[in-house]
């Protein structure tokens, strides 16, 4: 806004000469010469021409003692002039405008205000217009138009009200609408959110969101990479249902499988439920969704721990962990999305261990579930340590046991085919097996899930009580240990309360068993192998002089736990006693040449296991006889020929 009094000014005229130094400059290069041409005798001359140019009339001094000072004080005077004719003319403009308004508005005055505008108004408009000749207001009394026109301009007025009263109804019929449909939405909105929360699912506004109600369905004891997956925003869709937002279900519902391959061909396949529908209950998706997440980081630990801490066993490809079970079968664990068009196809087709294949990924599930719980325990005890989760155990407890099963099935296949050819020797062999029952003990507070999860991860110790003779017994103790399956245990127990004669064991001082674990059951068994020589020359050492002074043949018999069968009495006197290495009786009188060696071991031609005696000794009285026999396959018990042998030893 301009601080001059008057409003209606004259146009500024426009400015003379150069505005600025730069300006001055492209001025001067534009003449002939340019800048650089340019002196100060020629800008004074040409100044001088420009001025007697405008100046006709201008005296010259032809004497030539006109001064510079005085052309200058000439030109300056005329600038004065012109400038002062200028000022004028635009103060007469500006009167001359002021004057016309002032006209103006008083003529307008005048209709209203006579006396009052006559002594503004100009006399050159007075004898032109008159007074009272313009107005701007209608006048009072209307004209008979005017009047014609009411009835209509009060239709219009009415018409125009009925027209805004339909449109204020019709407004307020469409918010009605809209309110009551959006009651509706709402309703249904939130019974669907009352129906999660009724089912024990945890609602609660968003804290970035407050206007947002979500859903947590995820695990608090989880990882930090799946932790802010468990929860959902519950949007409300354009027909008022619940739109469940979950980043993690873009893709699809995942789920883990489980798929037992024998020679490349699957023949166990878990299975997999079928894709929720589109329209599915609320609830259903929220259980959805909490199924996935578990699937997905029960995928990402079993990914992690294989390739951290099971690499040599466990191989890894794209989206798939595979561990060989033995030569020839392979479980192979994968996350698979719901729908897919192929495992749709292959699920159609039951396989002979589905059965197994479905345990194994319940299992997995257990475990992980295992896990939370523990990092929940962790949390609560004192001294929590930060920094980086170590992987769960997963995979490591499932190998372990069925490295454990497998080294419980090979070691009662073993004895049991130990006990096998010891009886078919006509020994009283026997073996127990003690297993802890897997049901947890009346009163106990832990949870089933809780049992089983320690049952997995910890598997109890088997224990089998193995009888040679009824004076020489073993216990083996089957201890379970992380991925090599088992280690094992030997200890020697007392006699059997019904074997007469020493309370000890006497292969307590012939073949006792290692100070330390025995690492595999080769090395187990080759112990045992080794034990039964030396208890079968410990049973029959203590009837050979019951055989040779001519006891009875049921005493004999008993002793050594099988021969009811008896031998031929004998009246020779000779001295038997161990051999040096305590698996056979020999006559120490001819130096070793008669006796009996027992063996036990297997075949090199045909691999079975067998136990075999070896006899020296007299037949008919005189000629000397080597005999082999072999059980299973030989001829009588182990006890008749034991008995014939040293019944048939050498005369003194």
């Amino acid at each position: 806004m301009s601080d001059r009094p008057f409003t209606l000014q004259p146009h500024t005229a426009p400015p003379q000469g150069p505005q600025s130094i730069s300006e001055f400059i492209q001025r001067l290069n534009a003449e002939p010469g340019g800048f650089r041409g340019i002196n100060a005798t020629e800008l004074r001359r040409e100044i001088d021409a420009n001025h007697y140019d405008d100046h006709g009339d201008r005296d010259v001094d032809m004497t030539g003692d006109t001064s510079d000072a005085e052309a200058d004080d000439d030109y300056d005077t005329k600038d004065v002039a012109a400038a002062r004719d200028e000022i004028l003319r635009a103060i007469h403009q500006s009167h001359q405008t002021s004057m016309f308004a002032l006209d103006f508005v008083s003529l307008l005055l005048s209709k209203e205000n006579p006396a009052q505008a006559v002594t503004t108004f100009s006399p050159g408009l007075r004898d032109m217009v008159g007074i009272g000749t313009l107005g701007a207001t209608i006048l009072e009394a209307p004209t008979v138009i005017a009047q014609k026109r009411v009835p209509d301009n009060k239709m219009v007025a009415i018409g125009k009200r009925l027209i805004d009263l339909m449109k204020a109804a019709d407004a307020a019929l469409a918010a009605s609408k809209r309110l009551q449909r959006e009651i509706m939405l709402e309703t249904k909105y939130w019974s669907m959110v009352l129906g999660v929360s009724e089912n024990g699912w945890q609602t609660f506004r968003l804290p970035h969101e407050p206007h947002t109600m979500g859903v947590k369905f995820g695990f608090s004891n989880t990882t930090s990479e799946f932790r802010n997956s468990g929860i959902s925003p519950m949007r409300r869709a354009k027909d008022g249902s619940v739109w469940l937002e979950h980043g993690s279900m873009g893709r699809g519902s995942k789920r883990l499988q489980v798929r037992i391959l024998d020679n490349g061909v699957v023949v166990g396949r878990s299975s997999l439920p079928r894709p929720l529908p589109q329209n599915a209950p609320l609830q259903d998706r929220v259980k959805e969704a909490r199924d996935t997440i578990f699937a997905q980081e029960l995928w990402h630990e079993i990914n992690r721990e294989s390739r951290v801490d099971l690499g040599s066993v466990v191989r890894v490809a794209e989206s798939t962990a595979a561990y060989d079970m033995d030569a020839t079968r392979t479980v192979c664990v994968q996350l698979v999305t719901l729908g897919e068009e192929e495992e749709a196809a292959v699920a159609e087709q039951p396989g002979a261990l589905d059965a197994t294949a479905n345990e194994l990924c319940i299992i997995l599930s257990l475990l992980l579930s295992n896990a939370h719980r523990v990092n929940e325990l962790k949390r609560s005890g004192p001294g929590i340590s930060k920094g980086s989760t170590p992987p769960y155990s997963i995979l490591r407890p499932l190998i372990a046991h069925y490295k454990y099963d497998q080294s419980v099935q090979r070691c009662t296949e073993s004895l049991s085919a130990l006990i096998s050819v010891l009886r078919s020797a006509g020994l009283a062999a026997s073996l127990t097996m003690k297993e802890p029952p897997l049901t947890p003990p009346p009163g106990n507070a832990t949870p089933p899930s809780t049992s089983l999860a320690n049952l997995l991860l910890k598997p109890p110790t088997v224990q089998f009580d193995l009888t040679i003779t009824p004076a020489s017994r073993i216990r083996v103790l089957l201890k379970p240990t992380p991925l090599s399956g088992a280690v094992f245990s030997a200890s020697l127990l007392p006699p059997l309360p019904s074997q007469p004669g020493s309370s000890v064991n006497p292969l307590l001082a012939l073949c006792p068993p290692a100070a330390d674990d025995y690492a595999d059951l080769e090395t187990l068994l080759t112990y045992i192998h080794g034990t039964i020589p030396c208890a079968l020359t410990a049973a029959y050492y203590e009837i050979v002089f019951a055989v040779t002074a001519g006891a009875p043949p049921a005493a004999a018999g008993g002793g050594a736990g099988g021969g009811g069968d008896g031998g031929p009495s004998a009246t020779t006197e000779s001295t038997w006693a161990m051999d040096a290495s305590s698996n056979g009786i020999v006559d120490l009188e001819t130096g070793g040449e008669y006796g009996v060696y027992f063996g036990f071991g297997r075949d090199k031609q045909t691999g079975r296991l067998e136990v075999s005696i070896e006899g020296h000794f007299l037949e008919n009285g005189a000629d000397k006889v080597h005999r082999a026999w072999r059980w299973p396959g030989a001829e009588g018990t182990l006890s008749t020929v034991v008995k014939h042998v040293l019944s048939n030893g050498p005369a003194i």
